[in-house]
């Protein structure tokens, strides 16, 4: 087995989450290729990186991300958005693999120029849609790939959360064009209930985009600052299959913690998942007597993938921390094979023409075609 030296850049959230991975990942999967060392946490200061050092247990520490990167063997990109494109451009250059929180970037066009990058140069790269990597999730994948339900007829799809549902929240990077791109809900919660669809349901062939504003201003110190992307979006799909359905994304939806939820409706039954019951799929099959029809409901266990490594018995629960274990152990395993691992850049990049296609759909009142390979002039 190879050690590999880990940098990770950034400690807060999501950092935290991909610190826990890397100390976890060669003990719930002995079978890894490659041996994860926490090697080097980059901070924005070099007293932080310290502080948080002690906590998340690595080897060294600097306030200068640059020297994070050269310094490693592969680079997780754990902050905001307005530094992705920098770090993964010093990662690519040096042809050194790099696993990219999403949405990638400011835009579609940044984050297909890295894609391009990436490809280029021949780095193994990879996103965090992390719930792509949901055990029950990637048994719904299992049971429409097999044929056994038939066709997708419909979907309807949600990602909400409420962590902006007081008006009175504060304003943050997350809210201004120049830190977070023109994304809002879209960028920190849609994309992930979209690559959520793009995996179960095939490529989106058109859409038409509904998004607001809700609450145009938020509290900034002393002062009132301007939102300047949308808190609630939401769009009609049709795929390429000809199965149509709705997705809607909201940052202001009070009293949902973390909805990831989908239903999707087969000729041969209907699969319904919520993330926050992630460890529960309910599940009604064509064909029950009269007198026994409803859904059931399947559980988390040792045969759908990614789950034995953790526990061995049936609904005992897994959670987001080990969705982060699930992710760094494929990423592990395309940087042993030298290969992307989907989601990657390139899947990141189309999103992002995605959710462009959702916002200026709204704006126009049009629908619009191919939004996979759309092109905004306001990107």
């Amino acid at each position: 087995m190879s050690q590999l030296n880990l940098a990770l850049i950034g400690a807060g959230f999501i950092g935290r989450s991909h610190a826990l991975a890397i100390h976890a990942v060669n003990r719930v999967f002995p079978d890894c290729p490659v041996e994860a060392r926490p090697f080097i946490l980059a901070e924005n200061t070099p007293e932080r990186a310290r502080e948080q050092s002690k906590l998340l247990g690595f080897e060294h520490t600097t306030g200068d991300w640059r020297e994070a990167v050269d310094r490693a063997d592969a680079v997780i990109i754990a902050v905001p958005s307005m530094l992705h494109a920098a770090v993964a451009e010093r990662a690519i250059a040096q042809k050194k693999p790099l696993l990219c929180e999403k949405p990638v970037g400011l835009s579609a066009v940044e984050a297909g120029r890295l894609a391009a990058l990436a490809k280029r140069a021949g780095v193994v790269h990879a996103v965090g849609f992390t719930y792509t990597r949901v055990p029950l999730v990637l048994h719904v994948k299992s049971m429409i790939d097999s044929g056994k339900l038939g066709r997708v007829l419909h979907v309807r799809a949600r990602h909400v959360e409420d962590y902006l549902a007081d008006p009175q929240a504060p304003h943050s990077w997350r809210l201004a064009a120049a830190s977070a791109g023109r994304y809002g809900a879209l960028g920190d919660l849609g994309y992930h209930i979209l690559a959520i669809l793009r995996l179960l349901c095939g490529p989106i062939a058109e859409i038409g985009g509904f998004a607001s504003t809700i609450f145009a201003e938020r509290p900034a110190g002393g002062a009132r600052a301007r939102v300047e992307n949308e808190d609630y979006a939401s769009a009609l799909l049709r795929f390429e299959s000809g199965a149509i359905g709705t997705v809607e994304t909201s940052r202001v939806a009070l009293g949902r913690k973390m909805e990831v939820s989908f239903e999707i409706v087969c000729e041969g039954g209907t699969l319904a998942f919520d993330a926050e019951r992630m460890n529960e799929l309910r599940f009604y099959e064509a064909g029950q007597p009269a007198d026994a029809q409803g859904f059931r409901t399947i559980l988390a266990n040792a045969a759908h993938p990614g789950y034995a490594g953790f526990l061995p018995a049936p609904g005992h629960q897994i959670g987001f921390n080990d969705l982060k274990t699930i992710e760094l152990y494929a990423f592990l395993q395309g940087i042993a094979a030298g290969e992307p691992v989907a989601p990657d850049l390139e899947d990141a990049a189309c999103i992002s023409r995605i959710c462009d296609a959702i916002l200026d759909s709204s704006a126009s009142g049009k629908r619009i075609v191919n939004p996979e390979s759309y092109e905004s002039a306001a990107a």
